[in-house]
């Protein structure tokens, strides 16, 4: 079963990635020792700014001063390293192609990150401050700005530390805004009104009212009332998920498989048995029901054999804030193509 429309509970950041714990009995004054003599070695006469960070390179923006209070949504561009230049995470393609790790199908590009005390690093908020958008910013973050907590002074921070693990940051903010899921809303919107203009938004909730976060497109002028499948039907479908910019993610179809580059000989392609249901929370798949509510709610607005429908909707109804693994961003629209095939 092709499992990238399950719902993922998988929260994967690439510029917030945890730090491990040393072993032992480390403390601040310990990984303080540590990265002075690592920066007198490799990076002599920097010296840590008020924040505690060593900044290596500043290459400034042209862009709107990020301001994480007003905005605290930013799209960040980024490579995270170890201090023996290790590479632990990125977001950049030809970093990815270096290091041999990189795949079709794969997201990369700049990514959301939430910022502030509890959901960013504290060194990342301060590596962000006083940047621009569009610029570059290389820094050694110590360990003990690794924490998602707010202390009143770097004395705090280095009370409160048990790590020895430093890293070096290297991004770029591209991007931001107040909330993320209503930027998502506002993308999907300027898609269908750049690929199906006319076409209105609509729900597959009982009593909701349509949000433009929802777009469902199917022309049923062919088929007969009479003919409209019961609820609890068991059809065969196929399916494409591809993210707003066309990247496919995800196909029960080889050849579309095939054509996108994301083949894999561990995958079987082939169409999936689905029940139907007009409550979107009843459709299953296989033997599971854990769908995304996207894709579930177009299957319960789907009702003849052989019809096609293409969904197009906002995070809300996909992956939300956790994205799906390396596929599919935090915060990404999606689309569905999908068809129940006729009687052969």
């Amino acid at each position: 079963m092709n499992k990238s429309i399950l719902l993922s509970l998988t929260v994967l950041s690439l510029l917030v990635a945890g730090c491990v714990k040393s072993s032992g009995d480390t403390t601040g004054k310990d990984a303080q020792e540590r990265i002075s003599k690592w920066m007198e070695k490799y990076h002599p006469g920097i010296q840590p700014n008020a924040d505690g960070l060593y900044i290596l390179e500043d290459e400034p923006g042209t862009g709107e001063l990020c301001d994480g209070e007003t905005f605290p949504f930013v799209k960040i561009r980024g490579t995270i390293r170890t201090l023996d230049g290790t590479i632990s995470s990125t977001t950049e393609e030809d970093v990815a192609k270096q290091l041999g790790t990189y795949r079709f199908g794969n997201y990369y590009g700049a990514q959301y990150q939430y910022l502030g005390e509890g959901y960013s690093y504290a060194g990342l908020d301060a590596l962000l401050s006083g940047m621009r958008l569009g610029g570059r910013r290389k820094a050694v973050i110590p360990a003990w700005m690794l924490t998602t907590s707010r202390y009143a002074s770097q004395e705090g921070y280095l009370n409160a530390c048990t790590s020895s693990t430093h890293l070096i940051y290297e991004i770029t903010p591209v991007y931001q805004v107040l909330d993320a899921e209503t930027d998502g809303i506002s993308r999907v919107t300027r898609y269908i009104n750049d690929n199906y203009p006319g076409t209105e938004s609509t729900t597959y909730v009982e009593g909701a009212e349509a949000d433009d976060s929802f777009y469902f497109i199917s022309d049923v002028s062919a088929f007969k009332e009479e003919d409209k499948l019961s609820d609890e039907a068991t059809v065969y479908i196929n399916y494409t998920g591809k993210l707003l910019d066309g990247t496919v993610f995800d196909t029960t179809i080889r050849k579309v498989a095939v054509d996108a580059r994301i083949d894999s000989d561990d995958k079987t392609y082939e169409a999936q048995s689905v029940t139907l249901s007009s409550t979107y929370s009843d459709v299953t798949m296989g033997e599971s029901s854990s769908l995304i509510t996207g894709f579930a709610g177009a299957l319960s607005l789907m009702h003849w054999k052989g019809q096609k429908a293409i969904a197009v909707f906002s995070s809300a109804h996909g992956y939300g804030s956790s994205g799906s693994g390396k596929v599919i961003p935090s915060y990404e629209p999606l689309i569905f193509e999908i068809e129940i095939l006729p009687d052969e």
